[in-house]
């Protein structure tokens, strides 16, 4: 079954032909005519079986939910103050004649309705073949149940977003190559302790994709954090662009930064293989962190506290 168009608004209503409690796989055939989509997926020229990715959040609402979540703001509550963080910047003077340019990372308060967050679906995309060799993109299987509508729904969505159309395939599974999924949303930099303004030059297009007035406080997060010296960085790919990982292995420590407003920073103490393997629901689960930093004005003393221990 194609599916074709900007939305569908109703499983029930588009998928009503197949039979209740039937297994589905939601894809993309003929991936030819996608070259442009895909490559702006971070996916590599030629990617292999089982190659996975979460889809960038810059294709549109689903993919940005999809990807990053969404803050549900409650209007009838009262509101409450809230923090953003700011460079401020002022002239010493030393003398008459001599004065120094200074700066500091400060926090400015300001007053917001409530605010809960809604955690993102990450529905990732995965390449596989079919029985005649074919190239597909597709994600899990999933039961065609009442409670998974709302997940379908999103994924349909999704697909059309981004493609304009998509597959529901309801017969011949067997035909779709069962492949070991290999998460390819990080690029690992070269490996070595990496001088800041080497490493800021990697980073450089990801910090300029943020509001000018966020950069400097992005890239004093950064640059604080890789002055810790980590054995490597990863750059996230696709529905991870604006995630930094910085590993120190030694130290069986994580940190993940992450350039976008509201975000805090993250420590993990999983392995990098396992870590790089993770979905970005399972990152984003508060249980699996070993310590997680609020981008507040002691964010720089709570992170040398990390090195202390």
């Amino acid at each position: 079954m194609i599916i074709a168009g900007s939305r569908i608004r109703s499983v029930s209503r588009r998928l009503g032909a197949i039979p209740v409690g039937k297994t589905i796989i939601i894809g993309l055939t003929d991936l030819g005519r996608f070259a442009a989509q895909l490559s702006h997926f971070g996916l590599f020229d030629n990617p292999g079986d089982g190659d996975t990715i979460l889809p960038p959040a810059s294709f549109g609402p689903v993919a940005s939910f999809n990807a990053e979540g969404r803050d549900i703001v409650h209007r009838d509550q009262p509101m409450e103050t809230a923090y953003r963080q700011t460079e401020w910047r002022w002239t010493e003077w030393r003398g008459r004649y001599d004065s120094v340019e200074r700066s500091r990372i400060v926090d400015v308060p300001y007053k917001r309705y409530p605010r809960s967050f809604d955690p993102p679906p990450s529905v990732e995309m995965t390449m596989t073949t079919n029985e005649d060799g074919s190239g597909l993109l597709v994600t899990g299987e999933i039961a065609l149940i009442p409670a998974n509508h709302l997940l379908i729904l999103h994924t349909v969505n999704l697909f059309l977003e981004i493609f304009g159309e998509c597959n529901v395939m309801d017969h011949n599974l067997e035909s779709i190559h069962r492949v070991r999924i290999r998460r390819v949303n990080w690029r690992v930099l070269p490996q070595g302790r990496m001088p800041w303004a080497e490493l800021h030059k990697e980073l450089r297009p990801v910090i300029q994709r943020e509001p000018q007035g966020n950069q400097p406080v992005i890239q004093h997060r950064l640059h604080a954090v890789n002055a810790h010296n980590p054995d490597f960085v990863a750059v996230g790919l696709g529905g991870f662009d604006g995630y930094v990982i910085f590993a120190f292995p030694d130290r069986h420590m994580y940190i993940l930064e992450c350039v976008h407003f509201g975000n805090a920073t993250y420590v993990f103490g999983d392995d990098w293989e396992t870590l790089s393997q993770m979905t970005k629901a399972e990152i984003l689960n508060y249980d699996l962190q070993q310590d997680r930093l609020i981008h507040r004005e002691n964010w720089d003393s709570s992170l040398a506290g990390l090195f202390r221990r």
